[in-house]
Formats: structure tokens, C-alpha cells, sequence
């Protein structure tokens, strides 16, 4: 076993309880994004938010210890546990160095993470869009931002055989984060008319003909 395998969260399927457990985080996270764009950190109180969510203000200081915290969230929501273990096991069993369908891997990850998650009723209000209303919240973001980077690193690293700082499980991970980046600047724009996942798709096809150019020079 590689080290970076040491550092991977565990990825076995939760059971009912737990995905109770994880919808209810996530539903707290999301509508306090919301609210936190509408109107401000101070502009509502976690009464409200409990209102809203369905829970009792005990039961959310046993997710997080404020308001702030809900509105940054839990790391462990960013991905579908199912999803992450289909991800390392998708590998080809007879395949010699890094495998040739790791970035598809890996948007199909996210796809079924964000279905997911759109199943169950949760919101898309971007980091980008709550630090547009409290800048102050940029640094525990970008802090968040960089852990789930080198999380999902090390799940590159295991999956691939890879040893813990690898450059190629990290510029993955990089590609990956501006093919999102794109996606969700597309999906918010105003006039826009397509799913999140469709300029997902085209972001990465340009992703991969950029990349077919460089190998064919």
C-alpha cells in the first residue's frame, strides 16, 4: 500500500442513518450559503436557518460549531462516498502506469456527487458568490479549498499507485479545479440556459483537446 493511501478518507458506501446524517449537513451548509448571499453573515440568525432546514438549533451545533462554519461546510460533503470508491475502482485492472481514463474518472465522480446532491434538493451557491458578500470569509475557503485538493490528491495517488506529492496526482487535481472553475463562471451567468454538467462536459472536452494539440506537436 502506497503512504498516500494512508491519508484517503474512508470510502465505504454509509448506511442510512449516516446519509440522513450527511443530507442534513449538507442542507444546513446550503442554505446558509443562501441566506448568507441574500443577506449577509449577520443578516440572519441560526434560528432562521434551523427554521428553514427543519432542525432544532441542539441538532445544528452538533454539525457546526456556528454560523460561519455551516456557511464554509464539511469537507466530507464535497463528494458521494458510492461515488469516490466507483472512482479508485474504475481503474483497469491490466493497465500499465496512469491510466488513460483518470480525468473522465474523475468528472464522472462529480457528476454523481452533484446529482446527488441536486437529489436531494441542495442548493449551488458557489464560494465565489458568499465571499462576493463577505470577503472576510475568503481565507477559510481558500484554506477548505486547498485540504480538499490534497484529499483528492491522495485518492489520485492511491488509485493510480502514485506516492504521497506526486506531481501528476496534483496537476490533476489543478485540471480538474479549472474545469469546475469554468463550468460553474458559465452556469451562473445570467443569461444562461444550460445545465451545470453540460458546460461541465464542453470545459473538459476543450480540457482534452488542448492537451491532444500539445501530444500531436
Amino acid at each position: 500500500m502506497s503512504e498516500s493511501a494512508k491519508s484517503v478518507p474512508d470510502a465505504a458506501a454509509p448506511g442510512l442513518r449516516e446519509r440522513r446524517m450527511e443530507r442534513t449537513r449538507r442542507d444546513l451548509t446550503s442554505q446558509a450559503r443562501l441566506l448568507t448571499v441574500e443577506h449577509g453573515l449577520n443578516g440572519f440568525t441560526v434560528e432562521e436557518l434551523c427554521e428553514i432546514v427543519g432542525v432544532s438549533r441542539r441538532t445544528f451545533f452538533n454539525y457546526f460549531p456556528s454560523k460561519e462554519e455551516a456557511v464554509i461546510g464539511h469537507r466530507d460533503d464535497g463528494l458521494d462516498g458510492e461515488a469516490l470508491t466507483a472512482f479508485i475502482e474504475a481503474r483497469p485492472a491490466d493497465c500499465v502506469g496512469i491510466s488513460p481514463t483518470l480525468l473522465d474518472d474523475l468528472l464522472d465522480m462529480v457528476i454523481v456527487s452533484l446529482g446527488q446532491f441536486r437529489a436531494e434538493g441542495g442548493d449551488l451557491t458557489t464560494p465565489e458568490a458568499v465571499i462576493a458578500r463577505e470577503p472576510q470569509l475568503l481565507g477559510k475557503f481558500l484554506r477548505e479549498g486547498a485540504e480538499m485538493e490534497r484529499l483528492l490528491a491522495s485518492v489520485i495517488s492511491t488509485r493510480e499507485g502514485l506516492p504521497e506529492g506526486d506531481p501528476v496526482a496534483e496537476m490533476t487535481v489543478a485540471v480538474l479545479t479549472a474545469i469546475v472553475r469554468r463550468a460553474a463562471s458559465l452556469y451562473f451567468r445570467p443569461d444562461n440556459t444550460e445545465e451545470f454538467t453540460t458546460h461541465l462536459k464542453s470545459s473538459a472536452d476543450a480540457t482534452t483537446a488542448l492537451f491532444a494539440a500539445a501530444l500531436g506537436r
